[in-house]
């Protein structure tokens, strides 16, 4: 079995990424087989390399990095429509995807070499793909404007701490959404939408029965408090994966369309850009990965 391994020598917080990755690599070549290693050089790199080449010699792609990196991975698979099991081994900060598949960093290696391949759903922002989440409003643009070698140092704690700065300056989102078959309007401080059991810390919310691949995405819209007394409750519902329709929107669609005044978007909690209208759909079962082992 041929594999190919890309890797991102600066996710994570580990100072050891040296031996660390040499450890990986030791582990998977001994699993028999040719194994390809390449490293990356700069943001976009991955992506790059996988557009360039002829993977078609490779039985399994394997990801070494955080979030950000396995979206460049995915994103180029799509691309180029390519099939071959990918294998996901996280580095990174706070590795939201992996612990929807079951991944860690102790039992990744053994996932990658015994796990089970299944299809995912993946979702579509305008002429991007997605793994496990879209999202705008307080808090979100917090992964990507963490500087990343605050990240490397304080892990999860930056994410923390930029989010607690941000407390002060909430501005409302006005948005109008299309959904499948209505409409919502209102001022919202948080929209997510997502593929995930668990973003951020926060488990789904227990309505929803969320599932990787059935074909559909689930919605959150945080309304605008009425004063800041209310953020509480919000976060303890969240926390608690329970809905209140007084606080927020919340369902599952194959599809929708967002307008507003033009906003930032993170995805996989990586810059996605700013849009005046997003159209956002599910592409079902579009991914084969490698999950955990049970």
């Amino acid at each position: 079995m041929n594999s190919l391994l890309i890797y991102n020598p600066i996710a994570g917080v580990d100072r050891n990424r040296n031996s660390q990755i040499g450890r990986t690599v030791r582990a998977l070549a001994g699993n028999g087989g040719e194994l390809t290693v390449y490293q990356t050089r700069y943001k976009g790199d991955a992506a790059e390399y996988i557009c360039s080449k002829d993977m078609s010699r490779f039985d399994k792609i394997i990801c070494c990095g955080g979030d950000g990196t396995l979206h460049e991975v995915v994103n180029a698979l799509m691309r180029k429509d390519i099939k071959i099991p990918l294998g996901y081994i996280p580095q990174g900060t706070t590795n939201d995807y992996a612990k929807n598949l079951g991944i860690s960093k102790k039992n990744a290696i053994e996932c990658v070499k015994k796990g089970k391949t299944v299809s995912i759903d993946v979702g579509l922002f305008n002429d991007e793909y997605f793994n496990y989440v879209a999202a705008f409003g307080a808090f979100t643009a917090v992964s990507f404007a963490t500087p990343q070698k605050f990240k490397n140092v304080l892990g999860y704690c930056a994410y923390l701490l930029e989010g607690i700065k941000s407390l002060g300056n909430i501005v409302p989102k006005h948005i109008r959404c299309q959904l499948e078959d209505s409409t919502i309007e209102d001022d919202v401080v948080i929209g997510m939408v997502t593929n995930a059991l668990s973003v951020g810390g926060f488990s789904g919310l227990k309505q929803q029965a969320t599932k990787l691949d059935d074909g559909m995405m689930e919605y959150l819209f945080i309304k605008m408090p009425q004063n800041v007394t209310d953020l509480q409750p919000i976060i303890t519902l969240l926390t608690n994966g329970k809905v209140d329709d007084r606080y927020m929107y919340v369902g599952k669609t194959r599809k929708l369309c967002i307008q507003s005044k033009p906003m930032e978007w993170t995805l996989d909690g990586e810059n996605g850009g700013s849009f005046e209208r997003v159209e956002i759909e599910v592409l079902s079962k579009a991914l084969n990965i490698i999950v955990g082992t049970e």
